[in-house]
Formats: C-alpha cells, structure tokens, sequence
C-alpha cells in the first residue's frame, strides 16, 4: 500500500510504500511459491494468520512476547520472514501493539481469519487479476502472504511476492477505533477494502518487472510519484477503487496550487512533503499528495490516449518520467 517503503520484486530501488529491493528478472517462482500467469492459479498464503491467533490465545493477548515469538514468528511463512527482515518485526514490538489496542485485536479475529479460506475476497482478487491481465496481458502473479505486522504497512513486496499487513483490512461495523493513533485510524479499513490494496500492490510487481523508471536507483520525486499514483490508477482499473480516495477532496479542492509547488521541487529527490509523510503532516494539509500528483498525471494521459491499451501499458512501463508527463497534457 502506501503507507511506509517497499520492498520489491527486482532491482535494488525505493519506490513507495516500503523499501524497496530489486536485484533480478522475474522467475517462475518465488521463495514463497510459483509465480502464475493465469489469476486462477494465483497463490494465496494464509498460515501465518493461523499461528497469530494460535499465538495470540497463548498469551500474546496479554502481552507475552515469547508467545508472539515462539508461535508466531519463529514458524514464519517465506513472506513473512521477508517481512520480519524489512520490518524489524519481533515478538516484543508485535506484543507491544497487540497490547496498545487490546479491543481492536479482539475484535478483529474472527474477521481477519476469514483470509485463512478462499471466501469472498480472494475471490474477487482472482476477479481483479482477470480484469488486469485482460488490460495488460504482460501481467504475472507472485504470491500473495496475509501476515500480522505491527501498524507500519498495509502492504509492500518482496523477492518472495506481495505481503499484506492485514491487521489493517480486518474491522467489521462493529470494530472499536478509539485505542487507535490517527495514523492507523485513517488506514484501518474493512476487510471488504483489501482487494483494492491488493491491486495497489500488485502494479508495483508489474512496474518492477517491466524495468522502467522503477530501476532507477536514485530516483526524483516525480518518477516515484508517476510510480505510486500509476499504481493508484492502474489499481483502480482492476479494482475500482483507489486506497488514497481519502485526500482527494482536500487535494482536487487545491490542484492548482499543489502542482504549482511540487513542480518546484519534481527534478529533485526529498520527497518528505509528499510521499511516506502521513506520519508527520501537520496542520490543514494531509501526507502522502505526492499519490494525488501521480494518479491524476497518469489519468490525465491515459484519458487523451486514443490506444488505451498503448496507454496503460506506458503508464506501467513509464521510462522517461518527463516525457510522459509533457505526454499527459496535465496542467491543472
């Protein structure tokens, strides 16, 4: 998702949401499981849930990090050990968040271990998968490993395919928020919601694989924003849905003024007022704008494209950031 850095699939890089970690081509398997080109035959890793809870009823419910440890983390899945690895994830600072929101956590369970059967979410996952390889036949499906983390991502990737911090996508109508800080109020979300990080997530495979600006090493803040905000739209194609809908009243309500100041500051690299800040905006403006700036470059191109096929395509493969966005015709 968003939220922090990613970890990749290949090339060593830092596109969003996470690290961000690429060293090879794509292969036709993972350190987690096969790599499929059909969405039916797409992997979905839930044994992790199982030993959280398993965990959980052991005594990390009341704070013991050995429970966490021992239950939990020791018996990793591949993805989760990728996870523990970029993540600094341990029984303690697990223990500790399950003993900050002790409501939450409970209530929860029941809910997050429905991703431990193929229900109704994988299958629209599956359903998504179909509609992007359909858009952009190139596409190819790592495995996906749902795991618990510690609030720091929704969701990033790594040499062994798409991890999910579901402990983000597991509230039910009924599930209280008030134990939570304001980041993690604004990105807990339905389970209902994970298709759409799912599909976030799984563009970030697709530029990867592609190469492009993804495999720059030293990126500028508008290659990382054609990066995210093209994984919010591309996303959004498949899904329907956009995991940063929420700043978008606040930003369409001040478009011109954001493009004014970041095309200020595009050609260079800080992107600390515009990417991974949700964390430490202050005042009237949100974090994370930078998404906004990319999504609508990448809308703006894909809308004056005649070959929609040719544009979806240049919007995962982006290879030149300042072409593409002269292309886009974006100029709010």
């Amino acid at each position: 998702m968003k939220f922090v850095r990613r970890l990749l699939v290949l090339i060593v890089a830092g596109v969003a949401c996470g690290g961000s970690d690429v060293t090879t081509s794509p292969t036709t398997t993972t350190s987690a499981g096969v790599v499929a080109d059909d969405p039916a035959q797409a992997q979905f890793i839930s044994n992790d849930l199982t030993n959280f809870w398993n965990a959980y009823d052991a005594g990390g419910r009341n704070g013991s990090a050995s429970a966490i440890q021992s239950g939990y983390l020791d018996k990793a899945s591949p993805g989760l050990r990728d996870f523990i690895g970029s993540r600094g994830l341990t029984g303690q600072n697990v223990a500790a968040v399950v003993a900050a929101y002790p409501r939450y956590f409970a209530s929860i369970k029941s809910t997050n271990l429905q991703l431990t059967s193929e229900g109704t979410v994988v299958a629209r996952i599956r359903e998504n998968y179909s509609r992007i390889k359909a858009l952009y036949p190139a596409a190819a499906f790592p495995p996906v490993t749902f795991l618990i983390g510690r609030f720091s991502t929704g969701g990033t990737t790594s040499a062994g395919g798409m991890l999910i911090g579901s402990e983000f996508y597991s509230m039910s109508a009924t599930t209280p928020t008030d134990e939570l800080g304001s980041f993690q109020k604004t990105n807990v979300k339905l389970l209902d919601s994970l298709p759409i990080t799912v599909a976030h997530e799984h563009v970030h495979i697709l530029q990867a694989r592609a190469g492009g600006v993804f495999a720059h090493s030293n990126k500028t803040l508008l290659e990382l924003v054609l990066l995210e905000g093209g994984a919010d739209f591309v996303g959004s194609l498949s899904s329907g849905g956009n995991i940063n809908a929420w700043m978008f009243p606040y930003a369409l309500a001040n478009e011109h003024a954001l493009w004014t100041d970041f095309s200020a500051a595009m050609h260079g690299t800080d992107v600390s007022r515009w990417l991974y800040n949700q964390g430490t905006a202050t005042g009237a403006r949100p974090g994370d704008l930078g998404y906004f700036v990319g999504y609508r470059i990448a809308e703006s191109y894909y809308k004056n494209a005649n070959d929609k096929a040719a544009a979806l395509r240049d919007i995962i493969e982006v290879r030149n950031a300042d072409d593409f966005l002269a292309r886009s015709n974006y100029s709010p």
